[in-house]
């Protein structure tokens, strides 16, 4: 008999009531919402646009799904099974293989130190939302006491020779190290650079806290635990609105822009297919890397939001859902983009090559530019900053609960009444770590820290998820815990991607990001030697949980060193079902497998005892 997809308080079925008391989702669709909100993010918006136009506008599509194919499912898989299956967050879910229990703690300061810029875009957003109230949208004169003499207030092909008089503007354009000598800014850029980031010279200079994006950023944080404070109790109402709310203002954004003239024209250079650069190995490493942008695995985040499944909840059918909404959302998002970027390629009279930009560039200089256009420009404003704030927001989400349900589950007895107090310590705490980002130096902390840590951990990670599960755990005692759940095997060619053809992809695009490193930039501002250093270093402290624990883990055991890696290689005494019925079917199992092979018994079935 099939099991409800939801209960609700009082109506817990018999098999609810056994074992470890465990929140989880009172409706199905409640998670399916909380991961569509997780996968569809900044990146959806503005990185991928930009990146389908900058490899070959409609043949970026081929390398883009063909990573997803062969490496996003397959771990989107790996992840939503071994949560689900255990109902362990990603801190604790790998006590499967004790040995690499490092990769736990990895995603936990991954989650944080990734939250931190993801709430520093939202605190931006909330700015501009604030902004976007007043009769005349600020970004759009330039006679506010933060323009310069090279201010413009439209995007054009000008650039002129420019004198200053007063000492307030010499000293913003002595600051703007990052632009080109003897060229033009638009009012937008003005407004971005001098008033909401009130940039610095550099990255050694990061001044003085602003005010403003203090409180814009404290008021993110505090979004984020009203909705987080009860755990999947609160998140899963929330995101009812915060998941949903994005698609129809996005809709009504796209139908709006599509009725401007040169909108079909920005659609026609997003989706024209150029095959010639499918030809360039770094066009197949971009893709690889949106891939997992796109879905997020590796991060931990979906490991936690599916440990709150129920036992026999259809995640193969939640993965293919999924990955077909994410992707279609991202293409959804570059329409919106190109429509209007069309628009004002128009307006301006000038190719779209010009006007194409990516990430902040994008949504805070050139959407607003082209929305002030619009007629009613602050409604037009209000709903596209209110989107960024939700996507934002529905990012965080993830990354909070992670963090948050990794220390729950190490201090259950102590933490688990408390939640709502951890909640808000959690929230403080990355909001205090947070702070230098709202400085003036701030944006070039922010790039340095985002290039360094994203990218080199997460191919790291996916090749050693697929390492553990087809061949330490072993695909065959995968496919039986599948089955546990399911009533059925994964798909033959799931398991054969996962144990061959994802960790070859994987291991080769780890090996490519190191040799094809470009080093980061904030426009023509090129970082210090020693800044470089340090974001190497956060790069190799966000993975060296991984070698400290391996090689502790080994110390504990006793014998040779291949017998201590295999005994450490063993799923601990803690892995398997959380709830009674499920862990005895569990146990049963591995004690007929266990005889088969003539290996020792753990655990015996009959003595059984969940704490």
């Amino acid at each position: 008999m099939s099991k409800p997809e939801g209960l609700a308080k009082g109506n817990t079925t018999k098999e609810e009531n056994e074992g470890p008391k465990r929140d989880t989702w009172v409706q199905k669709r409640e998670y399916i919402l909380s991961m569509l909100g997780y996968s569809v993010g900044f990146g959806s918006l503005w990185r991928f646009p930009y990146l389908c136009n900058r490899n070959g506008g409609g043949a970026f599509l081929i390398p883009y799904f063909t990573a997803i194919i062969l490496c996003g499912i397959p771990l989107f898989f790996l992840e939503v099974s071994i949560s689900q299956f255990s109902s362990r967050s990603a801190t604790h879910v790998w006590v499967l293989c004790p040995l690499f229990k490092g990769i736990g703690i990895t995603q936990l300061i991954s989650s944080i130190i990734g939250s931190m810029p993801y709430a520093v875009i939202t605190a931006w957003a909330s700015y501009y939302l604030s902004q976007s109230f007043r009769s005349l949208l600020p970004w759009t004169t330039c006679d506010n006491w933060w323009n310069t003499p090279v201010c413009i207030d439209k995007l054009t092909n000008d650039s002129a020779e420019v004198s200053f008089n007063s000492t307030v503007e010499q000293q913003l354009l002595h600051r703007a190290v990052w632009r080109k000598p003897n060229s033009t800014m638009t009012a937008s850029e003005e407004f971005w650079q001098f008033n909401t980031l009130r940039v610095s010279s550099g990255i050694d200079e990061l001044g003085s806290v602003e005010p403003h994006m203090l409180l814009s950023l404290f008021c993110s944080w505090t979004l984020v635990f009203l909705c987080v404070m009860k755990g999947v109790r609160s998140l899963g109402k929330v995101v009812y609105v915060t998941a949903v709310m994005p698609y129809i203002l996005l809709t009504v954004l796209l139908i709006r822009s599509c009725m401007m003239p040169g909108s079909a024209d920005g659609l026609l250079y997003f989706l024209r297919p150029d095959f010639s650069r499918l030809g360039s190995v770094q066009v197949w490493l971009e893709a690889l890397l949106q891939a997992f942008y796109s879905m997020g695995p590796t991060f931990g985040t979906i490991i936690t939001i599916s440990s709150y499944n129920k036992f026999h909840n259809n995640c193969l059918r939640d993965v293919a859902l999924l990955t077909v909404i994410g992707e279609a959302s991202s293409i959804f998002c570059g329409l919106v983009v190109f429509s209007t970027m069309g628009f004002m390629a128009y307006e301006a009279k000038i190719p779209i090559s010009e006007v194409v930009s990516s990430g902040a560039g994008l949504g805070f200089i050139i959407y607003p530019e082209a929305i002030a256009k619009l007629p009613l420009p602050q409604l037009w404003s209000f709903l596209f900053f209110l989107t960024l704030l939700s996507l934002g927001i529905d990012t965080l989400f993830g990354s909070i609960e992670t963090v948050i349900a990794g220390i729950v589950e190490a201090f259950p007895q102590h933490l688990k009444k408390r939640r709502v107090l951890l909640s808000g310590g959690v929230c403080l705490g990355i909001f205090l770590l947070s702070i230098p980002y709202t400085t003036e130096g701030g944006v070039y902390l922010f790039q340095l820290l985002d290039w360094y840590t994203s990218s080199f951990s997460v191919l790291l990670i996916g090749c050693l998820e697929c390492l553990i599960i087809g061949w330490i755990y072993g695909s065959k005692r995968f496919n039986l815990d599948v089955e546990m759940m399911l009533g059925r095997r994964a798909p033959t060619v799931l398991s054969f991607m996962l144990s061959y053809i994802t960790p070859v992809i994987m291991f080769a695009a780890l090996i490519l990001s190191l040799f094809m490193y470009d080093p980061p930039s904030y426009g023509t501002y090129i970082y210090p030697v020693h800044a470089k250093v340090i974001g190497i270093l956060m790069a190799v402290l966000m993975t060296a949980p991984i070698p400290i624990t391996l090689i502790y883990q080994v110390a504990q055991r006793k014998g040779t060193i291949m017998e201590r890696l295999k005994l450490a290689s063993v799923p601990s005494d803690e892995w398997g079902p959380a709830r009674t019925e499920h862990r005895k079917m569990y146990l049963e199992r591995e004690h007929i497998q266990r005889e088969k092979l003539m290996l020792p018994v753990v655990v015996e079935p009959a003595s059984l005892e969940i704490k």
